[in-house]
């Protein structure tokens, strides 16, 4: 018996709680709450997390779309390197990264304005780098490799998890061939879930 199908909008949410899951227990550990008791393990598991959160970011703009991207790409079930899912997703749409807001500061009635973040939020070019360098660090260092055993991540990781976060906690997607957006809050004030509505 086959599973139904979700909405994209559905799906999109569950990737935006899978993240939130998966920032949570990385700043536990970096806030020194670790089973393990082992800087070097956990380096390794805050950067496995990071980077799974990053690939739910890029899966949840394939969700978002996917109908376009469909058309181009018939194999965009089996995707999953996420520099080239993004790279095609770009070429689709070039205005496909999430667009981090605050909260709206003028209403009037019942339209709300958002003001855009314009610093300290991850960037699609931070989002590269981030995903290189954690990917860096999963693998086992070459015993023959030359120089210090050091991977440079340029920000603390609390820094980049707070940027992680500052991209997602109001944000915006466009969608392609649409002149709507879906408005994402990662914490919605009535039961602390992921709520994403159609706005224009």
């Amino acid at each position: 018996m086959s599973t139904p199908a979700i909405s994209p909008v559905v799906a999109y949410c569950n990737c935006m709680e899978d993240i939130k899951l998966r920032l949570l227990k990385v700043n536990k550990i970096l806030s020194g709450h670790s089973p393990m008791k082992h800087e070097g393990l956990d380096g390794e598991v805050v950067c496995l997390l990071i980077r799974k959160s990053l690939e739910q970011i890029a899966f949840a703009s394939l969700i978002a779309h996917k109908d376009a991207y469909a058309k181009v790409h018939a194999d965009f079930a089996k995707t999953w390197r996420v520099k080239r899912m993004l790279e095609c997703i770009e070429a689709i749409h070039p205005d496909f990264y999430p667009k981090p807001i605050a909260f709206p500061t003028v209403e009037t009635g019942r339209v709300k304005h958002f003001l855009d973040v314009k610093v300290g939020y991850l960037t699609r070019d931070d989002f590269v780098f981030l995903y290189g360098t954690c990917s860096e660090v999963l693998h086992t260092w070459n015993p023959y490799r030359p120089g210090p055993r050091v991977v440079d991540t340029q920000r603390p990781l609390a820094e980049w998890v707070q940027r992680i976060q500052r991209l997602l906690d109001l944000h915006y997607i466009r969608l392609a061939g649409q002149e709507g957006v879906w408005v994402v809050q990662m914490h919605h004030p009535v039961d602390g879930k992921v709520h994403a509505f159609p706005a224009s």
